[in-house]
């Protein structure tokens, strides 16, 4: 038996049964080999204010336990927790040292506004939560998805919420426990260039005949022969096959990224408690070391928990946080295209250690203008980036037993967050050699500074009322208050000599300069009322109440209410007392509905701004005048309101072997927060209003089972897949669509759609249908060429052989006019991973598969490496097959058909020609930028042994493992990029699958130990 499931991108994917489920019947002769039913329902979740057995939860919830993270060794939980919960999408922006991620939960709730989720870690906020949390200090992660889990969060809950719970103390002897791992991070992937010296020099010479810049060429690679010599043009091919024919070449991939980079971490932890107070003490320090020189991350994270019992029916809980990151590199890399158009021999103007070793942009921009690339070696030292991020947090919580079923919580929070960023470029720098008198020497420092308190009370009865009614109600009340200010400064015109960079500022001229402060306040009440019934009826009903300042007086407050229900249908009489008991061992059917909101918009949107200026009085300057905003306050502004609906089913079958958890939703957001354009004779460019609609409507499974179990091995799975499909319902009234641009000609630019009735994420461009050839033409006698009836004619002037064809869009069907219509669509159809976990005595072998299928990708990178100047490479895929109009034979261009005919023989597949128009035209954006972004990645391998307790014991050790693992194996994909998991645009949610330029991700070769004393 197998499930076969078919996709418009994949033909054909066949899974065993057994792959998925269906092993059951092996290895069953003790009670050993079922997973019991009493570990399940003492499984706890954590929701929002508290926690529930798994078999009492109503909501929507994935869960990620320590194991699952622990399992892959990562820099920070974030990468851990990647394709592990149905319905979490995280993106990396690429793959350097401390780069970002785009994290949706169902397809996010915003177009325009923020769509992270909300990070709640043991009750508290903490922004960024996944980046700055020690992975190793993570006891379980729960992502709360559904109306019933989120809605208690309210106005910061319709982006889903990723609780976070960290270790505690454990009662016992003091335990210690190291782990520590190393890792050999190596470029996975190369992009195939141009790399013969022969080939590369002939492209560069029709690309300058054909711009009129022969002389451009001769000086870099004829030492600059002039183009009146006789046999100049004629024998301009000989030269360079005498010459080039076995020259050597620059390979700059290898050069910048075929090195090693190490990563190390190195974490302890203690352990200690008795029956009364509990302590867990850690720290780690982690550090990676980039492909790229100058780009690493260092992370040192101090934590403490403490529980105690003060007395009987008191307890306290305590948790403490420093960590301190600094990235050198500022996270991110946008220089890709740079190292792979650098030319690959410097002809017989530099030498190859002078191309690699010197600045040699001066001089290659000096001959031609259009030439852009400076050495990415020299630049990557020249002009650096780093930024320090520190952060201190503390918690402390105060528990009390009031009469017998009440209990009141008292919990505060206070967390601290300082990051300082800084960039320098030095006279190697492109920016000083660009512009060394008005610019020269210069950098910038930008400084942060914020913190955040919250004060949450709780008062919880819990009561069991006779055998079969189970009561539980929450209310409560919190303060949250942040502040923020920031001041940044641009330096120029630093002394060439005696200069201490930033670290003497005197003698640098400000360039500009500004200062921020900001503050913002929520106050929220709320309740929730849970109601057990025989363990077969479950009922959940909650309501939240917040008032924020970052909306006017007039809509400050919003109420957010939800209700769930579900029924254990596997506890009701007529189902224990049958024989399909023996099979399905539990089935549970949900239902939740719940509206929440999103805060994640600018603060003071409802007023109009008033900012200082200089205005010229009498022909003088410096005369202080006060002007108002371009954007006009609207104090009537609100939420964005999320309605969600959720029904669930949750199934385990054949004595728990096999589970299987299955969601459909459907969330409808109104009022979205959009910036509308004003009419000029308001004297406002535009304002915050709230209109427009969408909804994210989606499937999710999540399936676990135990495969095979027997005295010695087992193999279990774990998979999860999500099928998220976004609507737009409306936009600005008059409006059906909005556009959002990203990118630029030179950079690879595309246009996203937002349109009424259609899906986010559509890429707008032009059609590409290949190119004109020969057979597209007739031709007089004179030599003229017309197109011959019935061939699409190009938006302006007379088509040659060799120009590329984008496919007519007027209403005759015969002319392109460079109408956008739809290329492609960046969202995925579906997402998601598969873990498979074997063990054999002491060994263990796991093995994480994550997948998308069906989203496209922009490439960028692809676009931004087509033959825009001279002295510039490009891909082997344009190197090989572009169209030639440069006869060998004469030098020089020809326009007769028969003989373009010869140079081209399969014209029908060549790409475009070097023209002039050619430079024009591949500014355009266009579907042959645009891929599958599909993929299947082995996304981690792990072999590992735990040494016998009989030879730990010896060595006084409890615990004992090795381990080897392999990062980013192998990608099965046909995406010609780096690679296809790229969210290379700040929108995530509107601009999905733009790649430009990132950073590749590398694999990368682990060892580790793990050892508890």
């Amino acid at each position: 038996m197998s499930l076969i499931i078919k996709h418009k991108n994949i033909k054909r994917i066949v899974f065993p049964a057994f792959m998925l489920s269906t092993s059951f019947v092996w290895g069953q002769k003790t009670v050993n080999d079922t997973v019991k039913s009493t570990k399940d329902i003492e499984e706890v979740v954590v929701i929002g204010y508290g926690k529930v057995k798994k078999s009492d939860l109503t909501g929507s919830v994935a869960s990620v336990s320590a194991k699952d993270l622990a399992a892959t060794p990562a820099m920070n939980a974030l990468q851990a927790l990647q394709g592990r919960a149905s319905g979490l999408n995280i993106v990396t922006a690429g793959g350097a040292p401390g780069a970002g991620a785009n994290i949706t939960i169902r397809g996010g709730a915003s177009i325009t506004q923020g769509t992270e989720p909300l990070y709640i870690v043991d009750g508290f906020q903490l922004d960024n939560a996944l980046n700055i949390i020690n992975p190793n200090d993570i006891e379980s992660i729960d992502v709360l998805k559904g109306a019933s889990a989120i809605a208690i969060y309210g106005a910061r809950g319709s982006n889903g919420i990723i609780v976070i719970k960290t270790k505690t103390g454990k009662k016992g002897r003091v335990t210690i426990n190291y782990n520590s791992f190393m890792s050999f991070d190596m470029l996975s992937k190369k992009l195939d260039m141009v790399s013969n010296a022969e080939q590369y020099v002939k492209y560069q010479y029709e690309l300058a005949q054909l711009g009129g810049n022969a002389t451009k060429w001769s000086n870099v690679f004829d030492n600059s022969l002039g183009t009146d010599s006789p046999g100049f043009y004629t024998g301009a091919f000989n030269r360079i096959g005498n010459r080039y024919g076995s020259a050597p070449v620059l390979d700059w991939q290898e050069k910048m990224l075929g090195g090693t980079g190490l990563t190390q971490n190195q974490n302890v932890s203690v352990s200690a408690g008795n029956d009364k107070t509990q302590a867990f003490i850690s720290y780690n320090y982690n550090k990676q070391e980039g492909l790229l020189q100058n780009f690493n991350e260092t992370r040192n994270s101090l934590r403490a928990n403490i529980n105690s019992e003060l007395y009987k029916g008191i307890r306290l809980d305590f948790s403490s946080m420093f960590t301190s990151n600094s990235t050198n590199g500022g996270g991110a890399y946008s220089g890709m295209k740079k190292i792979l158009l650098q030319p690959i021999t410097g002809g017989t103007l530099f030498t190859q250690d002078q191309l690699f070793n010197t600045q040699t942009f001066p001089d290659y921009s000096a001959l031609d203008s259009s030439f852009d690339t400076e050495n990415p070696y020299i630049e990557t030292a020249a002009s650096t980036q780093n930024k320090r991020a520190r952060t201190f947090l503390a918690n402390v919580g105060l528990e009390f037993d009031l009469l017998k079923d009440f209990t009141f919580r008292t919990a505060g929070s206070y967390n601290w967050t300082n990051t300082k960023a800084t960039s320098f470029s030095d006279k190697n720098s492109r920016a000083y050699l660009t512009d060394p008198i008005n610019t020269g020497i210069n950098g910038s420092i930008g400084n942060s500074e914020a913190y955040r308190y919250q004060i949450t009370n709780t008062l919880t009865y819990n009561k069991a009322l006779g055998e079969k009614h189970k009561l539980t109600a929450l209310i409560g009340n919190e303060i949250i208050y942040q502040e923020t200010e920031s001041n940044n400064i641009t330096l120029i015109k630093f002394p060439s000599i005696l200069n201490y960079g930033l670290d003497d500022i005197s003698n640098a001229t400000i360039a500009d300069k500004d200062t921020d402060r900001s503050s913002l306040s929520l106050l929220s009440y709320f309740a929730r009322v849970n109601y057990n019934y025989d363990n077969r009826y479950l009922l959940t009903g909650t309501i939240r109440r917040d008032g924020s300042s970052k909306f006017g007086p007039d809509n400050r407050w919003g109420v957010f209410p939800s209700v769930a229900a579900a029924w254990r249908v596997s506890e009701e009489g007529f189902w224990k007392n049958s024989k399909i008991k023996n099979y399905i061992n539990d089935l549970k059917f949900r239902f939740e509905y719940g509206i929440v909101g999103n805060n994640s918009i600018p603060n003071n949107v409802f007023r109009t701004n008033v900012v200082g200026t200089d205005y010229p009085l009498n022909n003088t300057v410096g005369n202080l005048a006060l002007v108002t905003s371009s954007v006009l306050g609207n104090r009537i502004v609100q939420w964005e309101e999320m309605r969600s609906t959720n029904i669930g089913v949750d199934l385990a079958l054949f004595n728990n072997r096999i589970k299987l958890t299955s969601e459909f939703y459907n969330n409808n957001v109104s009022s979205m927060l959009l910036e509308t354009v004003l009419p000029a004779s308001t004297g406002y460019k535009s304002k915050f209003v709230n209109i427009g609609s969408m909804k994210n409507t989606g499937m999710e499974f999540t399936l676990n089972s135990i495969n095979l179990k027997t005295e010695n091995f087992r193999w279990s799975t774990d998979a999860n897949i999500g099928f998220n499909k976004s609507k737009v319902l409306s936009l600005d009234e008059g409006r059906t669509f909005r556009t959002f641009s990203v990118g630029s000609n030179r950079a690879g630019m595309v246009t996203y759609y937002a349109t009424v009735g259609e899906e986010l994420g559509d890429m707008y461009g032009y059609v590409y249908q290949g190119i004109y050839t020969t057979d597209d033409f007739n031709q007089d006698a004179n030599g003229t060429l017309t197109l011959k009836p019935g061939v699409v004619k190009p938006a302006s002037g007379t088509p040659k052989p060799g120009d590329m064809k984008f496919a007519a869009d007027n209403e005759a069907g015969d002319q392109f006019t460079r109408k956008l219509v739809k290329i492609g669509n960046g969202t995925p159809d579906f997402i998601g991973g598969i873990s498979n976990n074997f063990s054999y005595k002491g060994f263990d072998l796991a093995v994480f598969l994550k997948f998308s299928v069906g989203g496209d990708i922009y490439n960028a990178t692809k676009q931004s490496l087509s033959p825009y100047g001279m002295y510039q490479n490009v891909p082997s895929e344009f190197g090989n097959n572009y169209y030639h109009l440069i006869d060998p034979n004469t030098g020089q261009a020809t326009t007769n058909l028969v003989r373009l005919k010869e140079l081209n023989p399969n014209e029908d597949s060549s790409l475009w020609s070097l023209s002039n128009t050619n430079t024009a035209n591949i500014t355009y954006p266009s579907s042959y930028y645009v891929e599958d972004g599909s993929y299947l990645r082995i996304s981690m391998v792990t072999l590992g042994y735990s040494f016998p307790k009989e030879f730990l014991n010896h060595i006084k050790l409890t615990n004992a493992r090795i381990y080897a693992t392999v990062n980013n194996l192998a990608t099965i994909t046909g995406y010609s990029g780096f690679d296809p998991e790229v969210s290379a645009a700040s929108g995530v949610t509107v601009s999905p699958g733009y790649d430009n330029s990132s950073f590749p991700r590398s694999r990368s070769y682990v060892l580790g130990i793990n050892l508890t004393f």
